[in-house]
C-alpha cells in the first residue's frame, strides 16, 4: 500500500495521519500537559516501527522528520505543559490493490469541536477564547484549545497539576475587598455612609441658619475632640471647601430638580425683588410659592438669582428676560403661574412698560399684586406727613434724635440713669428707629413714653450747644410733645396689627378682603367707600375724635392746668383729622379693595364658606381653566 502524506506545515504534523490505514488503530493520544515526556517518546517509537513498512524512498525522510518532532517534544519547557497544539488536518491518500484512490480523516481531525456556553455556567473561570475552538482559563490566565475532544479537553485541563496548583493558591489568598470596598450604600461602607450623612446634615444646617462657611474649618477637630468614641466623628472631614461643594454641587441641584418637577405640574406664584446697585451686577432673586405634596402645604423655595448687568440692568425688559430664561431653560410653562408678587415700584407694576405688563402678555390670567406690607407702611408715613403739615411735629425726627444722642455715650446714659432713679422709674435702653423698618416706630415711641419724665428732666437740666440737643430740648420743653406721642401710640397699632397679619407665613388671602375693609373703617369707625370723607360735614367734631383714652385724658389735664391753650388743642385736633384723612386717602388708592380675586377668595376659608356662593368657586374655574384636571 502506498500512502502519500500531505502536510500544511512541517512542524505541526499530526501523528494520527500515519495510522489512517484500514485495519490499523489510531494512537492512544498525543502528549498532553499532564503526560510525561516518556509517554510522548513511546508514541514516537511506535510511530517509527510502523513507518518501516513504508517505501524506501520515503523511509529516511520520515525518520528524520519524526526524530525532529521527538526532540522538540522532549525539550519542551515545563511552563508549557498545559498548552496543547491544535493538530493540523492531514489527508492520507491511499492506494489499494484495486488501484482506486481513497482519502481518510481520523477523530478530531475530521470534526473540530467548538466552545459551548454551558461550560461557563459549570465553570465560571472558563470563558470563550479568541475563536470558537479555544477557551480562556481565568485562573491560569491562558488560552487552550478545545477543538479535539471539546468538553473533555476542558476537564483534562482542570484536572491538570498546573491548574490545580494555581487554583489552590488563589483559594488560600485572603481577599482585600473588606479593607476598601464592602458595598452597602452607593458603593460606600456603612460607616462611610454615616459620616457622609453627618457632613451633609451639618452643611445644610449651616445654610439654614445663615452660618458662615468659615466656621466649618473648626468642626472637624472639634468633633474629633468631643466625641473620641464615635467612628463617625473621627472620620468627619468637612471644612469650608467641602461644605461649599456639598451645598453647590449636591444639595442645590437635588432640591432645584425637585422644585422644577413640582412647577411643571402644579400652580405656583413667582416672587422677585432687585438688590441695591452696589456692584457690577444687579441681583434679582426669583423665588416660588408652590404646593408640596410631601408636607401637604404651600412652601417657599428659591429658583434662580437672575443677575443682570450693564447700563440697562434695572429696566423691566432686561429683568423680565432673565425671569423668562429661568423658566424656559427648566421647561416650566407660564400657564402654571397664577400670581406675581413684586415691589410697588413702577418698573414692576406699571401699566405699560413694566414686568407686570410683559408677564400679562404671556398669560393674561396672572394676578399681579404689590407688597401690601409696604403699602401699609407708606400709609402710616403719608398720614404722618399730613399731621406734620398742620402741627409741625414729626415723630420720626424725634425718635432718631433721641436714639443717636445716647448711642455710644456711656456718660449720657449714666446721667439718664440718675434721673430715672430720681423719678422712681427703671432705666430702659433707648431704641434706634430705622425708617425702612415697618414696625420700629411704634416700639421706639413707646420706649420714649416709658421714660418721658426722666428724659424731659435730663434735657432741661443739661446745657449743650449741639443742634441735636437744642432740637431735643425744644421738643421736651413743649407740653404738647407728650400729647403727640400718646396720639401716635394709640393710632399706630392699627397699622402694625394689619402689617403683622400680612407677614404671616400661612396663606391669608381669604382674610384680605375683610381685613382691608376693617382697616379703612377703623380710623373713624365708618364705612367710607361711597361717602365724601374729605368733606368736613361728614367728619366728627374734634372733641369726639377717637384719639385714645390716655391721649384725651392728658390733653384735658394739660388744658385744665393751663399748660396749653385752646388754640393748641384745636390745632392738634385738626392735625389728627388730617392724619386720618390722609391715611384713608392713600390706603383706598393703593390697596386692592376692588380686586375680584380677593373678594371671591373668601370661600377658601372654612369659616366663611357658609356665607359664600357657588359663583365664588366658578370665578376661579373661569380664570384658571388650564389648572383643572
Amino acid at each position: 500500500m502506498k500512502s502519500t502524506v500531505r502536510r500544511k506545515k512541517k512542524q505541526q504534523r499530526d501523528l494520527l495521519s500515519f495510522w489512517a490505514v484500514e485495519g490499523q488503530p489510531p494512537p492512544a493520544k498525543l502528549a498532553r500537559s499532564e503526560e510525561t515526556v516518556e509517554e510522548a517518546l513511546d508514541l514516537s517509537v511506535n510511530d517509527r516501527v510502523e513507518e518501516n513498512e513504508s517505501p524506501e524512498g520515503t523511509e529516511n525522510e520520515t525518520a528524520e522528520e519524526t526524530e525532529d518532532d521527538d526532540v522538540e517534544e522532549i525539550e519542551a519547557p515545563e511552563d508549557t505543559e498545559d498548552e496543547t497544539e491544535e493538530p493540523a488536518e492531514e489527508t492520507v491518500e491511499m492506494r489499494v490493490e484495486t488501484g482506486k484512490k481513497q482519502s481518510a480523516k481520523s477523530g478530531a481531525a475530521t470534526y473540530r469541536c467548538t466552545f459551548k456556553r454551558e461550560w461557563t455556567a459549570e465553570w465560571p473561570f472558563i470563558t470563550l477564547g479568541t475563536t470558537t475552538s479555544y477557551y480562556w482559563c481565568s485562573i491560569c490566565r491562558h488560552e487552550n484549545s478545545c477543538a479535539h475532544q471539546g468538553k473533555a479537553d476542558v476537564i483534562r485541563h482542570i484536572k491538570s497539576k498546573g491548574h490545580r496548583a494555581k487554583e489552590q493558591a488563589i483559594q488560600s489568598t485572603t481577599t482585600i475587598a473588606p479593607y476598601y470596598a464592602p458595598v452597602s450604600v452607593g458603593g460606600m461602607t456603612a460607616q462611610d455612609a454615616k459620616t457622609r450623612r453627618a457632613e451633609v446634615k451639618v452643611a445644610v444646617s449651616m445654610v439654614e441658619h445663615n452660618v458662615p462657611f468659615a466656621v466649618a474649618d473648626h468642626f472637624s477637630p472639634l468633633l474629633k475632640e468631643c466625641f473620641k468614641d464615635s467612628p463617625t466623628a473621627q472620620n468627619y472631614k468637612c471644612a469650608r471647601t467641602k461644605t461649599s461643594c456639598i451645598i453647590n454641587e449636591a444639595v442645590a441641584p437635588h432640591f432645584r430638580k425637585e422644585l422644577v418637577m413640582k412647577m411643571r405640574t402644579n400652580p405656583f406664584t413667582l416672587i422677585t425683588d432687585g438688590s441695591n446697585d452696589t456692584g457690577r451686577e444687579k441681583m434679582n432673586p426669583l423665588t416660588v410659592w408652590v404646593y408640596d405634596s410631601y408636607s401637604s402645604k404651600v412652601v417657599h423655595r428659591f429658583l434662580d438669582m437672575c443677575p443682570t448687568s450693564g447700563p440697562s440692568c434695572g429696566t423691566a425688559e432686561v429683568i423680565y428676560q432673565k425671569m423668562d430664561e429661568a423658566l424656559q431653560k427648566n421647561a416650566i410653562p407660564w400657564r402654571n403661574c397664577v400670581s406675581l408678587s413684586v415691589d410697588n415700584a413702577p418698573v414692576n407694576t406699571g401699566a405699560r412698560n413694566s414686568i407686570a405688563s410683559r408677564i400679562l402678555k404671556e398669560h393674561g390670567s396672572i394676578y399681579i399684586h404689590g407688597c401690601p406690607c409696604h403699602i401699609i407702611h407708606n400709609t402710616a408715613k403719608e398720614a404722618g406727613l399730613g399731621f406734620l403739615e398742620v402741627c409741625g411735629f414729626d415723630p420720626e425726627d424725634l425718635t432718631v434724635d433721641v436714639g443717636y444722642w445716647f448711642k455710644g455715650s456711656t456718660n449720657r446714659k449714666g446721667y439718664l440713669t440718675e434721673f430715672c432713679e430720681l423719678h422712681g422709674s427703671e432705666y430702659l435702653e433707648i431704641l434706634m428707629h430705622v425708617s425702612i423698618r415697618w414696625l420700629s416706630l411704634e416700639r421706639c415711641l413707646t420706649r420714649i413714653l416709658q421714660q418721658y419724665e426722666p428724659l424731659a428732666s435730663y434735657f432741661k437740666s443739661s446745657n449743650e450747644k449741639q443742634p441735636r440737643f437744642r432740637r431735643l430740648l425744644e421738643a421736651f420743653s413743649n407740653p404738647m410733645t407728650e400729647v403727640y406721642l400718646l396720639f401716635y401710640q394709640a393710632t399706630l397699632p392699627v397699622f402694625s396689627t394689619f402689617n403683622l397679619l400680612l407677614q404671616r407665613e400661612k396663606s391669608s388671602i381669604f382674610l384680605l378682603h375683610d381685613e382691608i375693609r376693617s382697616f379703612i373703617r377703623n380710623p373713624q369707625h365708618r364705612e367710607l367707600h361711597e361717602i365724601l370723607y374729605k368733606d368736613p360735614s361728614n367728619q366728627l367734631p374734634g372733641e369726639k375724635l377717637v384719639i385714645g383714652f390716655t391721649t384725651r385724658a392728658t390733653l384735658n389735664r394739660l388744658l385744665d392746668a393751663g399748660d396749653i391753650t385752646p388754640q393748641q388743642v384745636q390745632r392738634f385736633q385738626q392735625a389728627a383729622v388730617a392724619f386720618l384723612v390722609r391715611a384713608v386717602e392713600y390706603a383706598m388708592k393703593k390697596l386692592p379693595m376692588r380686586e375680584p380675586l380677593i373678594k371671591h377668595a373668601m370661600f377658601l376659608d372654612v369659616q366663611q364658606r357658609v356665607e359664600c356662593g357657588v359663583e365664588d368657586a366658578l370665578y376661579f374655574v373661569d380664570r384658571f381653566p388650564e389648572l383643572l384636571p
